[in-house]
């Protein structure tokens, strides 16, 4: 499974978009006119140029429209960070097709969405300046985005929507596709078949987030190693999962723990979509809020999940069989768009006790 940083951590896009993205937006906008929505649509184009969590959240919109209307032919652009996941949404939506944007060169990836024509664009990126320029010069006769609190994105889209750090980001999604009539209340969901055979003991562990500065969303890793202790006191058998970068910290983990033939190091080895099938079969995974924990909640999974600075209001799972731990920190959580940390320390992922997460791990009804 492979994970792609350079463009969602990268400090020098992070600094063109934004001193040269507002700018430019700013004027670009001074000369926008803002156009009335098509009486027909035909074709759509969704925008999301990183992150498997928030692609995950984009299946409830997708579904949306195919209830809309089935005929409505829907193209998602996608960059790196999350093309691969995006590739396995064909399997499950006929309509959809998924184009993968070179996102560090952007009059390329301008050209690749500019040749086709599209009755709607959506822009579900809530920061990015330059998911809001991809859209201007989208061939599209109408455009919604995001207007994001100091983000100054926005001047240039035929609709805006306000971006809400009150209510989980699924809502504002939906509030975009509201703006084109579309009301449905469908939830993020992934079709995968599930194979019967040996899940009664199979827990699936997911230490490793992703995004800028992730290292604060990691949970100790002494706590990993109690924890993986007890649940392997059982006939359990745990696979840790993760990116080729995380198997050596994977593995030293393994060798810290007591019974490690019940532990099988599954980072770095399988692709993202036998990861998917392993944790669809399993009786439970065991996650910090990242893209891996949103699939294990649209797959409908038994699922627990760690929040340090991420909002388990804002960005926690969306599943009946998921139990969402969020740390007691006072500060806790500190994250709106994802990048907005209050301090450079992991003290609240520290405040998640592994008694917490025995508790609910009984709580779902599992040994």
């Amino acid at each position: 499974m492979k994970r792609y940083n350079i463009e969602r951590g990268s400090n020098l896009l992070k600094f063109i978009d934004k001193y040269v993205g507002i700018p430019l937006i700013f004027l670009l906008g001074l000369f926008k006119k803002k156009r009335k929505k098509p009486n027909k649509i035909e074709r759509i184009a969704l925008l999301k140029t990183a992150a498997i969590g928030d692609t995950t959240i984009l299946t409830a919109i997708i579904k949306d429209i195919k209830d809309y209307d089935p005929k409505i032919k829907i193209t998602l652009f996608s960059g790196g960070s999350n093309y691969e996941f995006a590739k396995l949404l064909t399997k499950q939506f006929s309509n959809l097709e998924i184009i993968k944007l070179p996102i560090k060169n952007s009059i390329k990836a301008i050209k690749l969405i500019n040749k086709q024509k599209f009755d709607v664009f959506l822009d579900f990126g809530p920061w990015p300046r330059l998911n809001a320029i991809f859209s201007f010069f989208s061939n599209s006769k109408y455009t919604v985005g995001f207007k994001t609190k100091n983000q100054y994105r926005h001047f240039i889209y035929d609709n805006i929507v306000v971006h809400s750090d009150k209510v989980h980001e699924l809502e504002n999604y939906k509030n975009i596709i509201r703006t084109i009539g579309i009301k449905k209340n469908n939830l993020p969901h992934i079709n995968f078949i599930k194979n019967n055979n040996n899940i009664n003991n199979v827990i699936v562990i997911h230490m490793f987030p992703g995004g800028s500065k992730s290292y604060l969303k990691e949970w100790p890793e002494e706590y990993w190693v109690n924890l993986i202790n007890y649940l392997t006191k059982t006939n359990n058998l745990i696979y840790l999962t993760g990116a080729k970068i995380d198997r050596n910290r994977a593995l030293k983990i393994k060798n810290l723990c007591k019974e490690k033939n019940k532990i099988i190091v599954s980072a770095g080895e399988f692709s993202l979509e036998k990861t998917i099938e392993l944790i669809n079969n399993s009786k439970l995974l065991i996650s910090v809020n990242t893209g891996i924990m949103h699939i294990a909640s649209a797959l409908k999974c038994n699922l627990i999940v760690l929040n340090g600075p991420t909002s388990s209001k804002r960005w926690g799972p969306l599943n009946e069989n998921a139990i969402s731990l969020q740390s007691s920190l006072e500060c806790s959580p500190c994250l709106n768009l994802g990048f907005e940390y209050g301090c450079n320390e992991d003290k609240c992922m520290k405040h998640i006790k592994i008694k917490d997460v025995i508790n609910a791990i009984k709580q779902l009804g599992i040994e």
